[in-house]
């Protein structure tokens, strides 16, 4: 039977083993390789004004912390944002899906994509795509000769009320706006119910726990997640004194980082955001042990909040 050093005699085995010990030495150390963008977009030519759907992909930087994606447009620039960018649920590196619509002809580079990491030891920086994707875009007028006007043609409707269409929209209409008002009573009897505005917030935040863990084996997952996306940003703006309730998931992340609060509530949050954002906005499934762990790491971010915004407060409750 061979030993080691048979395999690694001669030059060429020399390498390989050299190979073997530099690619062992990186991965015991856990050198993260440098974190970019990759772009996908569509291969064949599009025209003035189509919708180009792009996806963002985060390479590299393992357990590095991501922000969000931006992408710098301007008002008279050659791409306009139709839609995005919105982070893909349960991407690790994060990935985002955006559209763009072109606003001139040619071979048009796509805009700059930007996105925020942070190295577990380290300040912010800043990444881009690695290589520039450009994009064929074809006018929509014909290559040669002029464009015909397409014909007019003669006006379509009836004159006056259409009486044989009311009855049937009378009833589908009254059961409609019957099933409205008996949502709105119930949604502000729930939010009269979660109010507590006499409790402190973190009191609040864990008395809402306890009553959508008592509520996770009937309800549903939309509705629980509803509740406890509310109810941590109601707990975020008593807190802070911030406008969280008005703030996406993307700017919550974005003061949590501006704040420079820990690091593990910065995780905590984007875990539940994360979870609460792909069931309510996503169509995602989410068992009940994932609506239970999303319940309690939110109490456990919150209380990791309390932890580090008391010793600053302490000298001003002495001060005054």
């Amino acid at each position: 039977m061979p030993t080691r050093s048979s395999h690694c005699s001669g030059l060429l085995g020399g390498r390989a083993c050299v190979v073997a010990v530099v690619a062992a030495l990186a991965a015991a150390s856990g050198l993260a390789s440098e974190p970019t963008l990759e772009v996908s977009a569509p291969s064949t030519a599009v025209t003035v004004g189509d919708r180009v759907q792009l996806r963002v992909q985060g390479r590299g930087g393992e357990q590095w912390l991501w922000g969000g994606l931006t992408v710098a447009v301007t008002a008279d620039g050659p791409w306009a944002v139709v839609d995005g960018p919105h982070e893909v649920a349960g991407a690790d590196p994060p990935a985002w899906q955006l559209t763009l619509a072109p606003m001139k002809t040619g071979t048009l580079p796509l805009p700059e994509l930007r996105a925020s990491v942070r190295p577990p030891d380290g300040a912010p920086r800043a990444v881009t795509t690695a290589a520039e994707v450009s994009i064929e875009v074809d006018s929509v007028l014909p290559a040669e000769g002029e464009a015909e006007p397409a014909p007019l043609r003669d006006p379509v409707g009836v004159h006056g009320l259409p009486w044989e269409w009311l009855v049937p929209i009378l009833i589908v209409l009254i059961p409609a706006l019957a099933l409205q008002h008996w949502w709105l009573r119930r949604r502000r009897r729930a939010a009269v119910a979660e109010d507590g505005a006499d409790l402190p917030p973190l009191r609040q935040l864990e008395e809402l726990a306890r009553s959508l863990e008592a509520d996770l084996a009937g309800g549903p997952a939309e509705l629980v997640c509803d509740r406890l996306a509310a109810g941590v940003r109601r707990y975020l703006e008593r807190r802070t004194g911030e406008p969280a309730q008005e703030m996406t998931s993307f700017e919550l992340r974005s003061l949590a980082r501006r704040l420079a609060w820990p690091e593990a509530v910065q995780r905590g949050l984007h875990r539940v955001m994360q979870l609460v954002d792909s069931v309510r906005f996503g169509r995602r499934t989410a068992s009940e042990g994932e609506l239970r762990q999303a319940i309690g790491a939110a109490v456990e971010t919150a209380r990791g909040l309390e932890a580090h915004l008391a010793p600053a407060e302490e000298p001003m409750e002495a001060a005054s």
